[in-house]
């Protein structure tokens, strides 16, 4: 088909448009910013860029003026949790990051650019979420995962002192539960905070936040009990989550804590003692109302943070409604004012100075950027200044090719039964300027699925979507039952239920916007895709016997999950425990459970065309996975192909993989709806 030159758009069928947006193109793009970092004695800034093109490599730089601060032989990056996560710091003009590749954690002169001087040597250590000790920077609290007995039961968390100025061991100084992240000291180093949490929990279940006074004795960093032991300030084991401790000042601690329902701000107050007597820690709520807005996110990765305090009275939030950020100045006497905001994704929120702070920033209709927000004073209603910051890569789209983000929310019945509860979902309708669909033709559609399943699929920029949708597909994001940023009780409605509440609503999605009320798409020329939790959903809604649920007509799962048993057999510490939550129990409490609801044992059931993408090293679902569900699959006669990335592992992070793995994706649902 050649690319029509007439300035009205030429009627084609849907799907079948010439689009700009290439998968070379999107992987070229795929250069993204991973985290930002502030040097707290030079405010200078540096950020974590990922580099499809270097092999998939994190790479520190300085915002100044664009320089690697290492060379090609390092990557910082961490696998703590596997997820990973806040894998440096920069202190003073001296950065400290762990490196992939070995896992150990190297210091480097930014000043001087010189190699990288190790600090940690011990095999089978991972360290993460730096904190330099406000007084004597040399002494390092992070998180030390040790795994010399690598089965995940026996894998180790504790916080730990590293001493830069030498190659000593790591001091514990916090151990004993399953989990810490977050470690933060206060503004004179007198006291740090943290989250911890143990099994059977994830973060989101009963993450809590601590504290303990702390001393410098000879050099080296101890706790000091006879001022304030430790002290779980808030949370709970399995009820109650805590997240994200900031530091207002010396003496008062903020963070987020879903006791109502939702994430809202709260404040601690530490009373310091006499010289003989012990602190004292008060705890309230910010709001005297709560507020029915998640002002955190769900804690996957380490390091994220929703929260930048402003000066000594008002501090940021990146809050959610309706799938997208909002940004709110709270104060601590309880004041809210919301600010205008054009971003619909922020993160990695980070304190720069009095009223300024910098984050990533993305928007719908722009990729992301690392931003300066600089506030007015609260007599002026904190008006913001938005600015970006670095070098700003040019859009390869113009505004008139771009689906922009249209927020939905349904209805919908609650599996095997009448109730109606709500379901949230996203959708992009087709958009190229040289074409229109044929009339009375309603466009295929792609109905996506995202992974975790705790968590969420944003409204940001996005060209593999904007790929599809400007080749005339309807593009579905579905924020099925479980989805992190619509409170607790939409997060708990999968427990128990997945497998079942998942796959119910991405069917529920087809039928209702197939129906004659939305009518938006065909309802025969649907398919399903997702990544990880994500491709389990692909798996079971593909492997469905009732013929009422049988609406999808091609599906892809890229290292989806196919057997239950197994992955919880084969799966990593941080999320052992998870799939025992959602499933209502363990192996031996419901094994008819995970036999009904993993895919692999209903594959027969299969008749529609099926695309499996994996990589070869993949330590949250290995490759075994996809094997076992290929071979019932081509056993019963079904269609399935399959793909194996060398040296990937959850998800493509290698240019040529980014590249490949759309092609193939595409050209598949073109031959299986035979849009070609």
């Amino acid at each position: 088909m050649s690319t029509p030159v007439s300035s009205e758009p030429t009627a084609a069928p849907y799907g079948t448009w010439e689009s700009p947006i290439t998968s070379v193109m999107i992987s070229k793009m795929s250069v993204s910013i991973e985290d930002i970092l502030v040097d707290p004695v030079t405010s200078a800034l540096y950020y974590i860029e990922k580099r499809p093109e270097e092999g998939g490599r994190n790479v520190l730089v300085s915002l100044a003026d664009g320089t690697d601060i290492f060379g090609r032989d390092w990557n910082a990056r961490t696998a703590v949790q596997e997820y990973g996560g806040a894998p440096a710091v920069v202190h003073n003009n001296f950065g400290l990051f762990s490196n992939f590749s070995d896992g150990q954690v190297y210091k480097v002169d930014i000043k001087h650019r010189n190699l990288p001087i190790p600090i940690t040597s011990t095999k089978d250590y991972r360290f993460a979420d730096f904190a330099c000790h406000p007084e004597a920077p040399n002494l390092v609290v992070c998180i030390l995962e040790d795994h010399t007995r690598p089965a995940p039961k026996d894998v180790a968390n504790s916080l730990v002192v590293l001493n830069t100025d030498s190659s000593e061991n790591p001091v514990t100084l916090i151990s004993g539960n399953d989990f810490y992240a977050s470690p933060r000291f206060n503004t004179d180093g007198t006291l740090l905070a943290w989250t911890e949490w143990e099994h059977p929990d994830m973060p989101w279940d009963g993450e809590q936040v601590c504290i303990a006074a702390v001393n410098i004795i000879d050099r080296d960093l101890q706790t000091a009990p006879q001022k304030l032991p430790r002290l779980r300030v808030a949370g709970r084991p399995s009820a109650i989550s805590a997240v994200q401790p900031t530091w207002f000042n010396a003496d008062t601690l903020l963070f987020s804590c879903d006791v109502s329902g939702y994430h809202n701000p709260w404040v601690a107050t530490i009373h310091q003692g006499a010289e003989d007597t012990k602190h004292t820690v008060d705890s309230c709520a910010v709001f005297a109302d709560p507020a029915t807005l998640d002002f955190a996110d769900p804690s996957w990765w380490l390091g994220g943070s929703n929260i930048a305090v402003l000066d000594d009275a008002n501090a940021l939030f990146a809050a959610s409604r309706d799938g997208r950020t909002v940004l709110y100045v709270v104060s601590i006497n309880g004041n809210l004012s919301e600010i205008h905001c054009p971003f619909v994704h922020i993160t990695r929120m980070r304190r720069l100075g009095n009223r300024r702070v910098v984050f990533l920033g993305s928007r719908a209709d722009k990729g992301p950027s690392l931003v300066l927000c600089s506030l007015a004073d609260a007599t002026n209603a904190f008006a913001p200044t938005y600015t970006s910051l670095g070098k700003q890569t040019a859009s390869p789209l113009s505004d008139s090719l771009i689906s922009l983000p249209v927020p939905m929310s349904l209805l919908v019945p609650v599996s095997q039964s009448q109730e109606l509860v709500p379901l949230h979902l996203v959708y992009y309708p087709p958009k190229n300027p040289l074409y229109k669909g044929l009339p009375d033709e309603k466009p295929p559609a792609v109905v996506n699925v995202h992974g975790g399943p705790t968590s969420l699929e944003r409204q940001n920029l996005n060209l593999e979507k904007q790929f599809f949708t400007t080749r005339g597909w309807l593009w579905i994001d579905v924020n099925y039952s479980g989805s992190s940023n619509y409170g607790r009780k939409y997060i708990e409605r999968l427990k128990g239920n997945w497998g079942l509440f998942d796959v119910h609503d991405c069917v529920q999605t087809v039928l209702k916007l197939s129906s004659p009320e939305h009518n938006l798409i065909d309802r025969k020329r649907v398919v399903i895709r997702g990544g990880s939790a994500g491709g389990y959903t692909t798996l079971a809604a593909l492997s469905q016997s009732d013929p009422n649920l049988q609406v999808f007509a091609a599906g892809t799962s890229s290292y989806g999950v196919s057997d239950l048993r197994k992955l919880i057999e084969l799966t990593h510490k941080f999320q052992s425990w998870y799939v025992q939550g959602l499933l209502g129990g363990t192996f031996e409490e419901v094994p008819e459970v995970y036999h009904d609801r993993s895919p692999v044992f209903h594959a027969h059931n299969i008749n529609a065309p099926l695309l499996i993408l994996q990589g070869s090293v993949d330590p949250i679902v290995p490759p075994n996975q996809a094997e076992d569900m290929l071979k019932v699959i081509r056993e019963g006669g079904g269609t399935a192909e399959y793909t194996v990335f060398e040296g990937e592992s959850h998800g493509w992070r290698e240019a040529e993989n980014i590249t490949k793995a759309l092609e193939l994706e595409i050209n598949f649902y073109e031959r299986a709806l035979h849009l070609v």
